[in-house]
């Protein structure tokens, strides 16, 4: 998202490269073990902080820098909470709704479009890939919904969705689901699942990007 976002102002050009892991292609092996990797002329880059730093360093407009601590300590502990319910170290989702519940009351009394601003920064690039993985893993492994009434969430997912950087850059359900499969301690799939978010060429990608309908059209 962050690419995108710098790209449509002119000031980079970016390729992105998929790598399947399991058979990694040799030029890939001799510049990095895993993803991502940012290369940039000679610069090769695998931390996900140091790739930050550095895409703002050597492309700084525009600035998605942040000062709102107080939106980002309400998104601290939601992805970890979520991994500790998906891979059942928490039996339950109480955990995962009470951070949920936290963003959305934030939200529910921020006058801007995204987290900080009417624009997307840094916070959002981060916080959004991760909540569609929490709406569609959850889902998809726990039967586990982000519930209708958290208005707040659910706007903002809506903003994400009819934003182009977020629809270009987002996951399809079945890769989604594909990632969280390969991890330990994931639960495995039922027969009628695995038919829904198979990685069959034949199947067309799906995305969630539908939102309840108490969020209304205008987004007021």
């Amino acid at each position: 998202m962050i690419l995108d976002i710098k790209a449509k102002h002119g000031t980079l050009t970016y390729d992105v490269i998929t790598i399947n892991m399991a058979r990694p292609p040799p030029d890939f092996k001799r510049l990095a073990n895993r993803l991502p990797v940012l290369k940039h002329n000679d610069e090769i880059l695998v931390d996900n902080d140091e790739i930050l730093q550095y895409i703002d360093e050597h492309f700084p407009f525009p600035s998605l820098k942040y000062d709102n601590m107080t939106a980002h300590s309400v998104c601290l502990d939601v992805f970890a909470k979520f991994s500790y319910y998906i891979k059942q170290v928490s039996h339950g989702p109480e955990a995962l709704l009470k951070e949920l519940q936290a963003v959305n009351d934030y939200l529910e009394t921020n006058t801007n479009k995204f987290m900080c601003r009417d624009e997307l920064c840094h916070l959002d690039c981060l916080m959004l890939p991760k909540f569609q993985h929490i709406r569609v893993a959850a889902k998809a492994f726990k039967d586990f919904e982000i519930p209708d009434d958290m208005v707040g969430l659910w706007k903002y997912l809506k903003m994400a969705y009819e934003n182009d950087t977020f629809r270009k850059t987002c996951s399809s359900d079945q890769e989604i689901v594909h990632e969280w499969e390969s991890k330990a301690g994931i639960p495995p799939l039922s027969e009628s699942k695995k038919k829904i978010y198979t990685m069959d060429g034949y199947v067309e990608p799906q995305f969630s990007m539908n939102v309840p309908d108490v969020v209304s059209t205008n987004g007021e």
